[in-house]
């Protein structure tokens, strides 16, 4: 879910970035929108002349958490068990990395502007929309510099200009029905030669 979540903002971001700069730039594959491409994140790089989206925290809302342990489900003649949802907001961190600093900056107004006139997204606007999710909310995040600092220093990188986002909720909903776990019982096997 969160993968698909991560893609289709990617998607559509890339999407208006390709109409409004239109032949002004050339992007390989036609993607102005990337994620990081490194096999080892301790080496987190960013592709130059590019965006790069990078998931950079979960959150599980509690608001909308149940304090059940499970939730009875009616099926039919029988009442099964359920566990409750949990409702995740995603923090997205958008980085515009161009050789040509005003570049990044063009960019970085291009994001804004996007989530701006694109706050909610649901199958009304976007019927592409997975059916297991509702809505996505977007909501821009204003951190203090001593928590984006922490940030850059995590990801092992100097400040670049950029944009996180708050993606509100992504629901997990448990679809299978608790029955009865199996019994898995490991043998240990001790050396009698000890």
């Amino acid at each position: 879910m969160i993968d698909y979540v991560m893609s289709f903002l990617q998607e559509k971001l890339n999407s208006y970035i390709i109409v409004k700069i239109g032949d002004q730039l050339s992007f390989s594959n036609n993607k102005a929108v990337v994620f990081i491409q490194n096999q080892n994140l301790k080496d987190v790089q960013l592709q130059e002349n590019t965006i790069t989206t990078l998931l950079i925290n979960l959150e599980e809302e509690y608001t909308f958490r149940s304090g059940a342990a499970y939730e009875r489900m009616p099926n039919g003649s029988r009442v099964d068990q359920k566990n409750p949802n949990i409702y995740l907001n995603l923090y997205v961190l958008f980085v515009p990395y161009f050789n040509d600093y005003n570049h990044s900056l063009k960019f970085l107004s291009l994001i804004i502007k996007f989530f701006q006139s694109h706050r909610l997204f649901d199958r009304h606007n976007s019927p592409e929309l997975d059916s297991e999710i509702e809505k996505l909310t977007m909501e821009l995040v204003n951190l203090p510099f001593t928590e984006q600092r922490d940030v850059w220093t995590g990801l092992g990188l100097p400040y670049r200009p950029s944009v996180i986002y708050k993606v509100r909720m992504v629901v997990f909903t448990d679809t299978d029905t608790v029955e009865s776990i199996p019994d898995v019982t490991t043998k240990i096997v001790v050396p009698t030669n000890m």
